[in-house]
């Protein structure tokens, strides 16, 4: 009987940390032919199949363990060390890999180790000592030293428009090479076997071993007729044509696609005080077929009266995505206030949405309480001088 009450102790002991889990894809990451001086990119997706957050240290390890960084999926400029990804869930984080310009022509090999971070609050709990687990991921890096230029075209593709609004031809480009690349597309727009315009884009640079859209833009005018049209488009590298296409797309009477958009939200940002300035934040999604200028308009109230008006910039919104539209407000006075706002499209309005805050009296600085105890303190010696007590 003893022996059975032991088993059930370690059973309840381990039970805990079976749910907790982790798990890194892809396993190996290959980069061959890596030119020295460049720089190559990749991404790793974390799992977390605990129930719970976690938080994951990010290390490289291997004798170029120093070429390495880890980046946020939308920071790509700040490196970091750790992520937190929420129970049941994943997240994917940047790896970038610098070669340094006198590196040595061989093949390296660099671990990308993921470590659960141990809540140090369940420790002090007195839940033992917090178990620890891990995932990696193998890098292999052929160093050369030959430039290599090389890429491949995935695909070609287009939408119809209207007059007044762009033409958006988007190429997806792999650079299979091993230096930054910037392809050239060369558009030519015909219309009953006519040449309309032609233009070309080449400003889009493509990193090794990546891959990425390439938007070409033609701006219609209202001048052009809707009518059937063809686009004839060349995609070259170092001057030599990699992949030829013809689309065919439409430009249709002004009102025909759909435009629609959505004010989802309204955050203030910063603190609401006497003589702040607080950033008011409008989550706009357009929801339409067709691309929106989108700026947001604010009336603001104080103890419900209009004291000011607030809006942001016009910006481009894209369809099917979000944007925020930023604009400021100064706080001069305590008070509750409200702002009613709304976000102007395309000569179209969202309903009006409302924030509201409160701000209080400010209150006197360390400074301002000093003065005024120092002035208490002369104000009390001064009566007792004249009592006779001094």
């Amino acid at each position: 009987m003893k022996k059975i009450m032991i088993l059930l102790t370690l059973f309840a002991m381990v039970q805990p940390a079976v749910a907790i889990g982790i798990g890194i894809a892809p396993a190996e990451i290959n980069f061959n032919n890596a030119l020295k001086g460049s720089e190559y990119e990749s991404s790793i997706t974390i799992f977390n199949t605990d129930s719970e957050a976690t938080n994951f240290s990010l290390k490289a390890t291997g004798n170029i363990s120093d070429w390495v960084n880890f980046y946020n999926l939308n920071d790509i400029d700040n490196a970091i060390s750790s992520v937190k990804i929420p129970g049941q869930d994943k997240a994917a984080v940047v790896v970038k890999i610098k070669v340094p310009s006198d590196a040595v022509n061989a093949n390296y090999t660099v671990s990308l180790d993921v470590l659960s971070i141990p809540d140090t609050t369940d420790k002090a709990q007195g839940s033992g000592q917090a178990l620890i687990i891990g995932a990696s991921s193998k890098v292999t890096l052929a160093v050369t030293g030959d430039q290599i230029i090389d890429g491949n075209v995935l695909g070609i593709f287009t939408e119809n428009t209207e007059p007044g609004y762009p033409l958006k031809i988007t190429t997806r480009f792999q650079n299979t090479g091993n230096v930054v690349v910037m392809p050239k597309i060369v558009v030519t727009i015909l219309q009953d076997n006519n040449i309309i315009n032609s233009f070309s884009h080449e400003t889009t640079s493509v990193k090794p071993g990546s891959t990425q859209p390439i938007i070409a833009e033609w701006m219609t005018t209202a001048a052009n007729i809707p009518a059937d049209y063809t686009a004839n488009i060349d995609v070259l590298l170092t001057g030599s044509i990699i992949k030829s296409d013809n689309l065919s797309f439409k430009i249709l009477p002004v009102g025909t696609l759909t435009q629609s958009g959505n004010l989802t939200n309204i955050y203030i940002e910063g603190e609401p005080a006497v003589d702040n300035i607080v950033k008011v934040r409008a989550y706009f999604t357009n929801t339409g077929q067709i691309e929106n200028q989108a700026k947001f308009s604010a009336e603001v109230y104080k103890d419900n009266k209009l004291i000011d008006t607030i809006s942001s910039d016009e910006l481009t919104v894209p369809k099917n995505e979000e944007t925020v539209l930023i604009s400021y407000l100064k706080i001069t006075e305590p008070g509750d206030y409200l702002i009613k706002g709304k976000v102007i499209y395309s000569g179209k309005e969202t309903p009006v949405e409302e924030v509201s805050l409160k701000v209080g009296k400010s209150t006197p600085g360390f400074e301002a309480i000093s003065l005024i105890a120092v002035m208490l303190l002369l104000v009390m010696l001064r009566g007792k001088k004249k009592s006779g007590k001094i």
